[in-house]
């Protein structure tokens, strides 16, 4: 099950996800939820895992446990400011603007007759991969076999959801002209 772990407190209910279910590991990609200009976020796992990938490093006469071997510090500066910038209910409000955009860009797609799939604590809508390599490239669809996947970020907006949607039928990329080798579970 894919989730967006970084809306997660601001649901305004409580989504029962915790390390004592069995979950290996939590990300949140701040970049996505705070619009930072670089690619960023928090990788949470039980230390099982971190052992895994942990090694010493002689020149710093310490353990590593990063997973790219180095540690930016601008991360976390864009992190703190995005946060510090945005606040808890400027954050609120750009979860409550996704989650309504994300399910609007669903239903669409489930109108039109392509088999869609969005958690109900998700921004992520996953839908049947489109044919039609331009029309990927162009909306930057990210792609697993038959499956495409669009994040639902704050500065997407029902416009974009929109001209997107318009495309797709515009190249006629509907259900009837794919080939799916399974169908997603998710009508």
């Amino acid at each position: 099950m894919q989730h967006y772990m970084a809306y997660y407190p601001f649901f305004g209910q409580d989504p029962k996800l915790t390390f004592k279910q069995p979950v290996g590991s939590v990300s949140v990609s701040a970049h996505k939820l705070l619009g930072s200009s670089m690619p960023c976020g928090v990788h949470m796992t039980r230390k099982k895992y971190v052992a895994l990938l942990s090694k010493s490093v002689e020149y710093l006469a310490t353990v590593d446990a990063t997973i790219t071997g180095s540690r930016n510090g601008h991360a976390p500066i864009f992190i703190w400011y995005g946060l510090s910038m945005k606040g808890y209910k400027g954050i609120q409000e750009d979860v409550n603007k996704c989650l309504i955009r994300a399910r609007y860009l669903r239903d669409r797609l489930r109108n039109a007759g392509i088999s869609t799939m969005l958690n109900e604590f998700s921004i992520i809508v996953i839908f049947e991969r489109p044919l039609d390599h331009e029309f990927i490239r162009h909306w930057q669809l990210s792609c697993v076999g038959n499956m495409a996947h669009i994040v639902v970020m704050p500065h997407v907006t029902v416009e974009m959801l929109d001209d997107f949607f318009d495309g797709l039928v515009r190249k006629k990329c509907l259900v009837s002209t794919w080939q799916c080798s399974t169908s997603l579970p998710c009508r």
